[in-house]
């Protein structure tokens, strides 16, 4: 079936994706695998940062990816629900143990997921870079569960044991505000973080995950039909993607504990900069808050604001608009 994106669970997306984990003692290998694409980002430099203007509700954090200079910030040291920024420490787990070309199956607790999802079918095989893109671009929580469920079972280990690989290869990162209890982010007392552990995650994504910024720059390259699978629509949620200028990634989140949340890569005259919002009250204030701070934040490097207007990040939702309506009919047209 050719139309194989929940429809209702992307609008649940757009317009509203335990005990704490067992420390386990693993092979050593597990430890130097997670360690290889650990490295040491530029420590942010908070002694300059302001308040921006007209933000007002929600956490923000504004920053210079190569020089760790903080530009804006707001409430970065607060406890947050992580909520989809979670996949990209999943997505890096899985690199660290796994490859692109891997193949992993769907299970049936792994597609047994809510809200955002692409529809996997249990035994289908993917790549984990098809699985990556579902992930990253699209948020969907069973291709983040097929992960990890996945690149556990090849390396001999069990789901748990993968969430706390997840913690360690957070405190290798000096995550030291975070805990995490499961692989796609859906709210868990459990599961915390803070934006200066967010920006970590970003800073070594960056530095050392190219496959993680290819899926997040992806728009539209859908997961076409193969032997081990049929076809999946993959678009990218990121609202500024392809309308401000330069941007390159990296992640959108939405919990009802974290609000309409989202991370932001741009790069303009060859500064690089990092937005990360959450708690926005809507998609657009979510999107606008993050085009503001990325305006305020490159003109005190002297680079001109794009501006970017309602008019424009509507039109841009309109194109979402149109893939869901899409895919409802093809699910229809199939069933009937």
């Amino acid at each position: 079936m050719k139309a194989s994106v929940l429809w209702t669970t992307i609008v649940a997306l757009i317009f509203g994706g335990n005990l704490l984990s067992p420390q386990i003692n693993f092979n050593p290998d597990f430890t130097a695998k997670l360690s290889e694409r650990t490295s040491d980002s530029p420590k942010l430099d908070l002694v300059s940062a302001k308040k921006a203007v007209g933000l007002t509700g929600i956490r923000y954090l504004a920053y210079n990816l190569d020089s760790g200079k903080v530009y804006f910030a707001s409430g970065v040291t607060d406890q947050i629900a992580p909520a989809s920024f979670t996949k990209i420490l999943t997505a890096q787990v899985a690199l660290d143990l796994g490859f692109p070309d891997q193949l992993l199956s769907a299970t049936k607790t792994s597609v047994d997921k809510i809200p955002t999802i692409l529809g996997l079918k249990v035994g289908e095989q993917f790549k984990l870079s098809e699985l990556l893109r579902a992930t990253i671009a699209t948020s969907a929580n069973d291709a983040a569960a097929t992960i990890a469920e996945g690149i556990a079972s090849q390396n001999g280990l069990n789901p748990t044991d993968f969430i706390a690989l997840m913690n360690q290869k957070a405190a290798l990162l000096k995550m030291d505000g975070s805990h995490f209890a499961n692989p796609d982010g859906l709210d868990d007392d459990a599961q915390f973080s803070t934006l200066i552990d967010i920006a970590k995650l970003v800073q070594n994504t960056v530095k050392n995950y190219p496959e993680i910024l290819l899926a997040a720059a992806s728009d539209r390259e859908d997961i076409e039909e193969t032997k081990t699978h049929g076809f999946y629509y993959i678009s990218n949620w990121n609202g500024l993607l392809g309308v401000y200028p330069g941007v390159f990634g990296l992640k959108i989140a939405f919990t009802e504990n974290a609000g309409n949340s989202t991370i932001v890569l741009s790069e303009r005259s060859k500064v690089r900069l990092a937005v990360i919002v959450t708690g926005a009250k809507s998609l657009y204030d979510r999107d606008a808050s993050a085009a503001a701070l990325l305006d305020q934040s490159f003109g005190l490097e002297n680079i001109p604001a794009a501006n970017i207007t309602q008019w424009q990040l509507k039109q841009h939702y309109k194109v979402w608009n149109d893939l869901i309506n899409k895919t409802k009919s093809e699910i229809l047209n199939h069933k009937s």
